[in-house]
């Protein structure tokens, strides 16, 4: 990200930048404000002159990248650096833009041929850890990075489907975060909004810039059982058909649905199908396969009531110790997560 960290008014010098790729920040940085002021370029001694017939910037790296201000047509400015500041910082703020909506852009084309992802935050220290896949027990396939993040309102586990919408979007309007606003350096700041299927707006993040890394990383998740036969039996119930790589649902009167790929089949256990189907995000997911014991499956006869079943055929979970059966329909009705939490406290406050 691009920031002006001090000017020096007697010597009309401003310091923009110190970075690891220092050198092609002040490239870009130039070709910028070339193409803003239609002026020419010309390597000196000293450094890169930038001039058209009214300005002349000298460009030079030292500890940093720094612009010395040789001529400007603004005698107001020349004499109150103050000025010259506003000028660099309005260039600043429209890079660091034009660079934050390329990330997510970047991010977005890289995710979008998922039709479902979760979502969480893995570490929030002086940057802000995002990572995703279709089983965040077993892998992510994206970790994304806000750095020097100063505002998050973002649940820790949330989802999306990014074959349908983009999940993430660049902004500039800081009125998004008007309640804020009292703590944001919008000089240095950028805003993040996220569109998560479980909520109806948008989550906000600010930060300084945006990085991801696009590989999969493996979890030390070991299963016990993948349940082979499980999973022939929810293919069967559910009417789910292969085609390519993919596993379809078919329902009368609606769409065809992919429900997950073959490699999510392969990976998975029973809970982490099942709650597929069902369209439940990790943190369910997490929570049902840590404290299984705590339940028994059921599912609903009409002439017999509850019927206790096996796992895969699951369509209510009976907890032990309250008694109370849970509607996976219920559950996935449940879009925030901390009233999930609640959910898991009310039920754990029945422990004996």
């Amino acid at each position: 990200m691009y920031k002006i960290i001090s000017l020096d008014e007697k010597s009309k010098k401003i310091k923009i930048i110190d970075s690891e790729n220092i050198k092609n920040d002040m490239f870009y940085l130039i070709r910028y404000i070339k193409s803003k002021l239609n002026a020419e370029m010309k390597e000196t001694e000293n450094g890169y002159l930038l001039f058209n017939d009214n300005k002349k910037y000298l460009f030079y790296i030292d500890d940093a990248v720094y612009i010395e201000i040789l001529e400007h047509d603004d005698k107001v400015a020349f004499t109150n650096f103050k000025y010259m500041e506003e000028e660099f910082q309005a260039y600043i703020e429209e890079i660091n833009f034009i660079n934050l909506k390329e990330k997510i852009k970047n991010i977005n084309n890289i995710i979008k041929d998922n039709m479902w992802l979760d979502f969480m935050i893995a570490s929030y220290e002086k940057d802000l850890h995002i990572v995703a896949s279709n089983d965040l027990s077993c892998y992510h396939s994206i970790e994304i990075i806000f750095k020097n993040a100063s505002l998050v309102e973002c649940s820790k586990y949330f989802n999306a489907c990014p074959n349908e919408y983009d999940v993430f979007y660049a902004s500039d309007d800081f009125n998004d975060i008007k309640n804020y606003k009292n703590i944001i350096d919008e000089k240095s700041s950028l805003i993040v909004k996220i569109k998560a299927d479980d909520i109806n707006g948008y989550f906000y993040i600010v930060c300084e810039g945006v990085e991801f890394i696009n590989e999969e990383v493996r979890y030390d998740y070991d299963f016990t059982s993948l349940y082979s036969s499980d999973k022939d039996n929810i293919i069967k119930k559910y009417d789910l058909k292969k085609e390519d790589n993919g596993w379809y649902q078919e329902k009368e009167n609606s769409h065809k649905t992919l429900i997950f790929n073959d490699k999510f089949l392969n990976r998975n256990d029973t809970i982490g199908i099942l709650f597929r189907i069902y369209k439940l995000c990790f943190a369910k997911v997490k929570y049902f396969r840590a404290y299984s014991f705590k339940f028994e499956p059921y599912k609903y006869d009409y002439k017999k009531g509850f019927i206790q079943t096996e796992l895969w055929d699951a369509e209510f979970f009976k907890h032990i110790d309250s008694g109370y059966m849970i509607d996976l329909r219920y559950l996935q009705s449940i879009t925030v997560y901390e009233d999930f939490v609640k959910l898991c406290k009310e039920l754990e406050s029945f422990e004996k």
